[in-house]
């Protein structure tokens, strides 16, 4: 498929309007083209009158009346409804050079553009172009009518400003750029009052400047700008972001759809001019607050007959988070790949752009015992100066899993411990069997005493823990890119199961367990449950009473949820 021009797309919406076609138009239907001396007298008006032609008033009222085919639509706006009317009153005038000269503002709007051709400048007194949802790559300014004091381009694929600041419209007072793939490594093409100097409304939302210091630097020769907004791009997850920026732009009226008060401009001045002490970087704190929903693993493990081993079970609350140097746990824990930079589009989804180094660490709590609800009062620092792979890792969800570590200890094996005691077992070993045995046969309680003391003193030899994963979500973030500050969430975590639990969850099913009663009532490895003719009263009162009731409720199943606060420092 061929590129798509402006003037192509605008060529399909006339076409659309049916300015030749009825009512609009000079066909038979429109009296319009008869010359006034020819019309037919009123008198006789009734007899040498066309069937098939209409009068003004009925053409304007089919164009007009609701509930009518012809009805203007909701996208008609009033430029395109005078000239509908226009084709019907003089339908021989409408030509080409009139059509262009009549637009002051055109909408082209997700019709797959991805060029602005030379022929738009027949539109000589457009002061409105709106081009959103295209796919414009770029846009030479030496297009664009002269008087043009509007241009959207939201949500296209422009990546730079040097086509569009050659020649531009001198009139120009508002630029759209939302939603675009402006790069970091292109702000110093970012033009300057030279070039525009009447812009009061700049818009550059949702793209990916990172250069906070450069960027305002440059817009601050803009006199005559008054609404900024930079909200989406990485630059705003910096620290010093807003304050800054409104002390570099004294003339800003609105930042970031906000309004600057006089005590907010109060409180960031003099900030600029620490220009060499502000770092270029984001810092966040995380918080990890109350879990629930753990069950009892008491409930769940059988006792052990003998007094070892020991078994220690802690709960642990995991996350991951973007970092600029690989941490020390990278090594024995593989978290996700994020191979891609992703963008926000303009109806809120994530999009896939170009590929991207991004690596994440694993932060953990200290472990904590088993409880209904277990309280921690964790609080962890991050800092990132890869601000485009911090805005990718935002929009991707931080992941938050629950784990459990299980620690068996043993006592250490007495050879170790007592490497003195072999020697005195050769000498005179018969004596000391001898007196172990009459100990025995006392039974005294001071012995009992001291046994229990030795066995308190007895060191443990301890497992490598068993890590099991109880459950995993991810947390949303994309809001910290569109400008909040804060997001406190309460994770739902979905259960974990390994291949093994999974199995024995498919097996415990009413499905599975009745389907595999009958392959052994089959093959007779199972007997038939009995009448009731071959059981006696007595048998029946037993069996009663040994089967459990099926009629008390089980015990309800709490979620596994995890409080996690994310706080962007500003």
């Amino acid at each position: 498929m061929g590129p798509v021009t402006v003037t192509e797309a605008l060529r399909q919406q006339l076409k659309a309007l049916c300015l030749n076609s009825f009512p609009c138009g000079s066909g038979s239907w429109n009296k319009s083209h008869l010359e006034a001396g020819k019309r037919t007298p009123v008198d006789t008006y009734w007899e040498e009158d066309d069937p098939n032609e209409e009068n003004q008033d009925t053409l304007h009222d089919l164009l007009n009346q609701p509930n009518s085919p012809w009805e203007p639509d909701d996208t008609c706006n009033s430029e395109v409804q005078h000239l509908r009317e226009l084709a019907v009153k003089y339908p021989e005038r409408l030509t080409d050079q009139i059509i262009c000269s009549h637009f002051k503002r055109l909408r082209i709007v997700d019709k797959e553009v991805t060029e602005v051709d030379r022929q738009l400048l027949k539109f000589q007194n457009l002061e409105e172009l709106v081009l959103s949802a295209n796919k414009l790559k770029t846009v030479h300014s030496g297009n664009l009518p002269r008087k043009l004091k509007i241009l959207e381009l939201c949500s296209n694929h422009i990546s730079n400003f040097k086509d569009l600041s050659i020649n531009p419209p001198p009139l120009l007072q508002h630029l759209g750029l939302a939603y675009n793939r402006i790069q970091c490594s292109l702000e110093s093409l970012f033009p300057t009052t030279d070039i525009w100097p009447n812009l009061v409304f700049l818009d550059l939302s949702y793209n990916d400047l990172t250069d906070l210091f450069n960027l305002v630097s440059r817009i601050s020769t803009l006199q005559s700008l008054r609404v900024l907004t930079l909200q989406g791009n990485p630059l705003t997850l910096i620290t010093t972001y807003r304050g800054y920026t409104i002390d570099c732009l004294p003339n800003l009226c609105v930042l970031d759809d906000s309004l600057i008060l006089p005590d907010e401009r109060y409180k960031f001045s003099g900030l600029s001019k620490k220009k060499e002490a502000l770092e270029n970087k984001a810092k966040f704190y995380v918080h990890i607050g109350k879990v629930q929903g753990i069950s009892n693993p008491n409930a769940h493990t059988e006792q052990n007959s003998g007094d070892y081993p020991l078994t220690t079970v802690t709960y642990h609350v995991c996350y991951e988070f973007i970092e600029d140097q690989p941490s020390s746990d990278s090594e024995e824990y593989q978290p996700h790949t994020y191979n891609q930079l992703q963008q926000v589009t303009a109806e809120g989804n994530v999009e896939q752009l170009h590929p991207l180094n991004l690596h994440t660490g694993l932060y953990k709590t200290a472990g904590s015992l088993w409880n209904d609800s277990i309280e921690y009062e964790y609080v962890m620092e991050h800092t990132s100066s890869d601000l485009l792979a911090l805005k990718s890792f935002l929009l991707s969800g931080m992941k938050v899993t629950v784990t459990e570590e299980k620690i068996l200890s043993w006592p250490k094996d007495p050879e170790e411990n007592s490497v003195v005691s072999k020697p005195d077992k050769q000498v005179g070993g018969t004596e000391k069997e001898k007196d172990k045995a009459r100990n025995s046969a006392r039974g005294s309680k001071t012995d009992g005493k001291s046994k229990k003391k030795k066995d308190n003193q007895v060191e443990l030899h301890h497992d490598p823990p068993i890590v099991k994963t109880l459950g995993s979500a991810v947390m949303t973030l994309k809001s910290l890119v569109s400008g909040d500050m804060q997001i406190s969430s309460v994770c739902n975590l979905e259960p974990f199961y390994s291949n093994i639990e999974q199995q024995q969850a498919n097996d415990k099913s009413p499905e599975k367990s009745n389907k595999t009663k009958e392959r052994k009532l089959k093959s007779g490895r199972e007997q038939a449950p009995k009448t009731a003719r071959s059981t006696s009263g007595k048998e029946k009162q037993k069996d009663t009473e040994m089967k459990p009731t099926e009629e008390d409720p089980a015990p309800p199943i709490v979620a596994l949820t995890v409080e996690v606060e994310v706080q962007l420092v500003c």
